[in-house]
């Protein structure tokens, strides 16, 4: 049995984070103390190792606990993981060309003549762009 404590500097996050998702009843402690510690099995590590390595690729808490509703119902989660990347990849892609767009911008008032000869303009350069 690991002690929050424990728990969090093997997944590699603060006990904060693990009294949340109780909170959002997506982990529970194996054992609560009459002391009122917590303490958890290697199971809830695993669990939370999932969690964060989901969450590094753009899966959100909301639809983090769907996939873990359905392995705890003996279910691999992988088609709707499949389905979640395939969004968060558009999202990605559409993120990247606005982030293009905005370097070109960029590039474009950096290539400008700096000087504010317009009278009146707060600046040229930006109203321009």
């Amino acid at each position: 049995m690991l002690t929050i404590g424990k728990v969090a500097r093997r997944v590699g996050i603060r006990p904060s984070a693990i009294r949340y998702y109780e909170r959002q009843r997506i982990l529970q402690p194996t054992v609560r103390g009459a002391n009122g510690y917590r303490t958890y099995s290697d199971n809830a590590v695993k669990l939370l190792l999932f969690m964060k390595r989901a969450q590094s690729l753009g899966i959100t808490l909301k639809e983090i606990k769907p996939l873990l509703n359905l392995a705890s119902q003996g279910e691999q989660p992988c088609i709707h993981v499949k389905q979640l990347a395939r969004n968060h990849l558009r999202e990605v892609d559409d993120k990247i060309r606005e982030l293009q767009a905005l370097r070109n911008e960029l590039r474009t008032l950096l290539r400008r003549k700096t000087g504010c000869p317009h009278k009146g303009a707060i600046c040229p350069m930006i109203e321009a762009v």
